[in-house]
């Protein structure tokens, strides 16, 4: 009789946390010692639009940039996990609620400090996910918005 075996290829993606728990203290602790941002990636299961943004992830450029200078976390809606971050530990729909999303895909960034400091809502093109992955590298958020780099951007352009 022969036996069958299966391989299971993760994620090219750098670092999706796995099994049933997130300890996001933990990772943003790791992340501070790394010099890294954490980034946590919502999406839902019949997601198309939670689907392309992974296929972005996976783009070799994106996915070096965010093995390079973060820490990525996906976080799934629809699985049953729990989550422990600062005063919460619980489901991972009872996370969502209490940062009040439930839009997909969002994207939010962490500092080192475990400070919330960019959310993105929704699908972003290659283009534009790089410039916010630029922005959050570069620590550009200490200094000036999102919108005030993109603007810098379009008249560097002209």
């Amino acid at each position: 009789m022969r036996k069958i075996i299966k391989i299971i290829f993760l994620s090219s993606l750098p670092i999706f946390t796995l099994g049933t728990d997130f300890e996001l203290d933990k990772i943003v602790s790791d992340a501070k010692q790394e010099n890294k941002h954490v980034m946590l990636f919502f999406h839902k299961d019949g997601c198309n639009f939670c689907d392309k943004m992974i296929f972005n992830l996976e783009d070799s450029n994106i996915s070096q940039s965010i093995k390079k200078d973060f820490i990525l976390v996906d976080i799934n809606r629809d699985d049953d996990e729990t989550i422990s971050f600062k005063d919460y530990e619980g489901s991972t729909k009872g996370f969502l609620k209490k940062l009040d999303i439930n839009l997909y895909p969002t994207i939010t960034f962490l500092d080192k400090n475990a400070t919330f400091i960019h959310n993105v809502v929704g699908y972003r093109n290659l283009k534009k996910f790089t410039t916010i992955l630029n922005y959050i590298q570069k620590k550009l958020y200490d200094d000036i918005t999102f919108e005030e780099y993109e603007d810098e951007l379009l008249s560097n352009e002209e």
